[in-house]
């Protein structure tokens, strides 16, 4: 079932289905042999080094490449509904970095990743080249007034924005939530990413990395 269902999706999960076929025989051998208790050990220790390395290193640095798209390419026209109070980035500045996360108040991934989003921020204030803005859009029934009600009652300091008709969000290439796209200083699409994943434990250090790169 795990590689009927997940398996079309995320493809390179393939060595799960091997570790489960070697769990499997590892234990059905060490039940009808005849094994010393050494023996027995060393078996399943080097089935936990692998499996250890397959979710600590494997996953999350598949996950990665999976999710994150660099490229160097014209960013399209677009411009976004103002929600929140203050300064809010609605469109590309020539001269400034614009960090978009397209964002679902009803999609649970995207509430996950926020603090981070927020926390990148937070490292980067020195950084006044740099804007950010959380942007929802019809999906899921979302409005700038669901949005809005949304960041009081989180306490979302982050600029929030609206896409009416998911406009932008289609035209950079995106179909599901959460997704970012990073604009550098020349209207030049550095970046864009579809998903989270708590696993990927990197996701700031990685963002922030970006960012300080432009």
């Amino acid at each position: 079932m795990f590689g009927f269902f997940v398996l079309g999706q995320l493809p390179f999960l393939w060595p799960y289905l091997l570790l489960w076929a070697l769990a499997t025989a590892l234990g059905l051998f060490l039940l009808a042999a005849r094994l010393g208790g050494r023996a027995r050990i060393s078996g399943v220790v080097v089935l936990l080094a692998i499996s250890v390395w397959y979710c600590m290193s494997y996953i999350p640095d598949q996950m990665k490449r999976a999710m994150n798209h660099f490229g160097d390419g014209a960013a399209p026209a677009f411009a976004f509904q103002a929600v929140s109070e203050g300064a809010v980035p609605t469109t590309a500045t020539a001269g400034k970095i614009l960090v978009i996360d397209f964002f679902g108040t009803w999609c649970p991934p995207c509430i996950q990743e926020l603090p981070e989003i927020a926390l990148v921020r937070a490292g980067l204030q020195d950084r006044r080249d740099i804007e950010f803005v959380v942007v929802a859009t019809n999906s899921g029934g979302d409005t700038p007034e669901r949005l809005r009600s949304f960041g009081r009652l989180r306490h979302i300091t982050l600029p929030l924005a609206f896409d009416q008709g998911g406009k932008a969000h289609a035209t950079f290439g995106l179909s599901g939530f959460p997704g970012i796209v990073v604009i550098d200083q020349t209207g030049r699409v550095r970046l864009t990413r579809e998903g989270y994943n708590s696993s990927e434990t990197s996701f700031r250090a990685d963002l922030t990395q970006l960012l300080k790169s432009l």
